[in-house]
């Protein structure tokens, strides 16, 4: 898992400087990971999810962190805030929202369904 990612659980809502109410948000820590899309060539994403009024398309199984990172829950964020050498630089910053925690048998890593915000 080269990228580092910091993962965030929602925390109610908080006034902006322009009197908006916006999401508030936790910090849950750091961890390891990777993103994995498992859309095949030619498949078509059939799963979306509305964030923000807009239909998202699900990346099933789509960020993988380890086994012993805090499990997170449905509406947690994570940020990509560091990569390493091999990793596309343009995944830094980019945020994914966990929509699904699947769990199995035997599981070496945790496979988190989730959408990118």
């Amino acid at each position: 898992m080269a990228a580092t990612f910091t993962a965030y659980a929602p925390n109610g809502t908080t006034t902006d400087g322009n009197g908006y109410e916006i999401p508030a948000w936790t910090s849950q820590g750091s961890t390891k990971g990777k993103i994995q899309s498992q859309a095949r060539q030619g498949d078509t994403q059939t799963r979306t999810v509305v964030i923000g009024d807009t239909e998202r398309p699900v990346m099933s199984g789509g960020l993988h962190i380890p086994i012993s990172a805090t499990l997170p829950s449905v509406g947690w964020e994570y940020e990509c805030t560091a990569i390493g050498a091999l990793s596309d630089p343009s995944l830094l910053g980019r945020r994914y929202r966990v929509v699904e925690v699947p769990a199995k048998t035997f599981a070496t890593a945790r496979r988190l369904d989730v959408v990118e915000v």
